[in-house]
């Protein structure tokens, strides 16, 4: 195939009538995404679009081995016989390259010598197995050993994993395939033996001329050497087309991109299959943002985002632009100094298209212009103030930790001023010289720094992640992880109210990248409770037992094993019921409670069970 070959065609099932548009640039082509954005059909219906023009395809389905899976999975002794195991007859064998599973591929290895020797040899260096097929009755099948071994045994007592490497080189080897497309090559394979076999993915595209689609989860899968070869994947995500980089885009060719894709660990690389990232600054920020991620049940994984430290403010603009050129939502986590030192970061945001409109919601121009007017006020009030508010700016640790590096004093000072603005109590600030305009300085910065979150830019209030520890040293910059991880230690101490009222400006971060909505199992709960309660109380003056509670509800709803115990109760000349939920594992509170014949059953159970925090 010559490159770039262009391709357009409809994946109706999940674009309706949209032309899904890729370009092959190279031999090899990776897909990349969530769960349920489209990638396994859009592989499926390329397939079919190349074999309509004429090319030899062949799809390798992502459940490989299920049918072998299957056949494990049998309990009965009298019809489950290893030994017994087949992969097909001959006319499977003819139908190889039409076959989605493994089975095609020891087909290949069947009809191919030289496939089965490539397979074997490596087999045998790189996991000591020798392997053998063998047709019994017209019928193949497949034998392993150990080397040095004659202790055979059928293909469905080996490892899964190492079936699907067979299986995968195998493919890769025919010669008779022009186009190869594998769903998550990865599957079953620790992380080092999806190295290796992506080095064999490569390796084949040059040796053979071969074209190799791959539609992975996996940031094993995801080896780049340079900016340019991000063009060489699809991104994408749930409810859009797919995207690709075009290799002319500008940002292609930024140096910092470069350096940054060479050094690009794999926490980077996880962030090609988020569907958004929070990029903060380093390993305190990581350590103390998965405490509350975690603490506070904010679900971030479940949301598909991805916390990524840039280790230093000046990566967030390369590494901002190059996740929004693969069509992925970034919000960003930035120390105060990220906001006072220049517009670096803030422009990032301050640019958008949504960035005027926000501005003008609020009675501004524009944001860029409330951002410059604001930082000139803030170099004016320290600039009259600075000389008599020493005993401020002094207690914060940037000025603690400020170095004698006079050309940097003012900047620091500036710092440390608006940091305090946030730091200090409101009666404490009425205090300060020129009370009233620093007040005013306040109001105007938590305005913005609220239009700027509603962006996605948020920036720490009080300084850096150390100005809001309780229990490590908030001067602490040499060992910053351990500080933090001495300061998580501690916080199982507060309470849930207490640690997001202390760390407030990291929980909205957090909050700004899960999901919109929390787990609530207590709706589900009101939703069970509402279909028995009323006709519970219905039934109250005619019963005298609780066993013809629950054999009502048996007769109304065909299950006798109800959520709740109910006890009949008197009080006040009143009659009711005490309800209790059964259930040890629902998350809900609010039980026991009393419902009387007279009270509203809607209201009553909207004021008692609720979501446990």
């Amino acid at each position: 195939m010559d490159y770039p070959h262009h391709l357009s065609f409809k994946v109706n099932r999940v674009f309706g009538d949209q032309n899904v548009n890729i370009t092959l640039y190279s031999g090899l082509t990776t897909f990349v995404g969530t769960n349920a954005s489209g990638k396994t059909q859009t592989l499926k219906t390329l397939r079919d679009h190349l074999k309509n023009n004429n090319f030899s395809v062949r799809y390798l389905s992502s459940n490989r081995i299920g049918e072998m899976e299957t056949f494990r999975s049998r309990v009965d002794p009298y019809t489950r016989s290893e030994d017994g195991y087949s992969l097909g007859d001959q006319a499977a064998k003819k139908a190889r390259q039409e076959i989605e599973t493994a089975n095609g591929d020891f087909f290949t290895m069947d009809a191919c010598k030289d496939v089965y020797i490539k397979v074997a040899e490596r087999l045998s260096v790189l996991f000591n197995r020798q392997v053998f097929i063998r047709w019994d009755a017209g019928r193949m099948k497949v034998v392993f050993c150990r080397s040095g071994s004659d202790e055979e045994y059928s293909i469905v007592a080996e490892a899964s994993g190492l079936i699907n490497v067979i299986s995968i080189l195998a493919a890769i080897f025919d010669e008779d395939i022009e186009i190869l497309l594998i769903d998550e090559p990865e599957v079953s394979l620790h992380p080092q033996l999806q190295s290796y076999l992506l080095r064999e993915i490569k390796n084949a595209i040059d040796q053979y001329n071969k074209t190799i689609i791959i539609s992975t989860h996996s940031a094993q899968m995801i080896d780049l050497s340079s900016a340019s070869e991000l063009c060489n994947f699809v991104f994408f995500k749930k409810d859009s087309l797919p995207m690709q980089i075009s290799p002319d885009a500008q940002e292609l060719k930024n140096n910092k991109l470069n350096e940054f894709l060479l050094r690009m660990s794999l926490i980077y690389a996880e962030g090609f299959f988020a569907k958004k990232m929070l990029l903060i600054e380093g390993s305190s920020d990581m350590i103390l943002c998965r405490y509350l991620d975690k603490r506070l049940y904010l679900n971030l994984d479940v949301a598909g985002s991805q916390i990524i430290p840039v280790e230093g403010k000046g990566q967030f603009a390369v590494i901002t632009k190059l996740f929004r050129l693969i069509g992925k939502d970034v919000c960003i986590l930035t120390d105060l100094d990220g906001f006072i030192d220049d517009n670096s970061v803030v422009d990032l945001f301050s640019r958008l298209p949504d960035a005027t409109k926000i501005a003008n919601s609020h009675g501004h121009s524009d944001l860029q212009t409330m951002i410059r007017d604001i930082k000139n006020k803030i170099s004016e009030l320290v600039r009259i103030n600075k000389t008599n508010m020493e005993d401020i700016y002094k207690r914060h640790p940037y000025w603690i930790t400020y170095g004698s590096d006079e050309a940097d004093k003012d900047k620091v000072i500036r710092r440390a001023l608006i940091a305090q603005l946030f730091n200090e109590s409101e009666d404490n600030l009425s205090n300060w010289p020129n009370s009233s305009d620093w007040h005013s300085l306040k109001c105007r910065i938590t305005t913005l720094y609220s239009l700027l979150e509603d962006l996605g830019c948020f920036i720490l209030r009080r300084g850096a992640v150390e100005s809001y520890y309780e229990f490590a040293s908030t001067t602490t910059y040499n060992g910053k992880p351990s500080a933090a991880a001495h300061e998580v230690s501690q916080l199982d101490q507060k309470d849930d109210e207490q640690l997001c009222e202390q760390y407030a400006d990291f929980v909205r971060a957090l909050k700004f990248a899960a999901l919109d909505k929390n787990v609530d199992e207590s709706f589900a709960v009101k939703k069970e409770l509402l279909s028995e309660l009323a006709l519970v109380l219905e039934l109250l003056p005619h019963i005298s037992t609780e066993e013809e509670i629950y054999s009502s509800i048996k007769q109304t709803k065909g299950n006798f094993d109800s959520l709740f115990r109910y006890e009949i109760i008197k009080e006040d000349s009143r009659c009711g019921v005490k309800i209790y939920l059964k259930s040890e594992i629902l998350e809900v509170e609010g039980f026991p409670f009393n419902a009387y014949i007279d009270d509203n059953v809607n209201q009553i159970i909207n004021m008692h069970v609720r979501r446990k925090l």
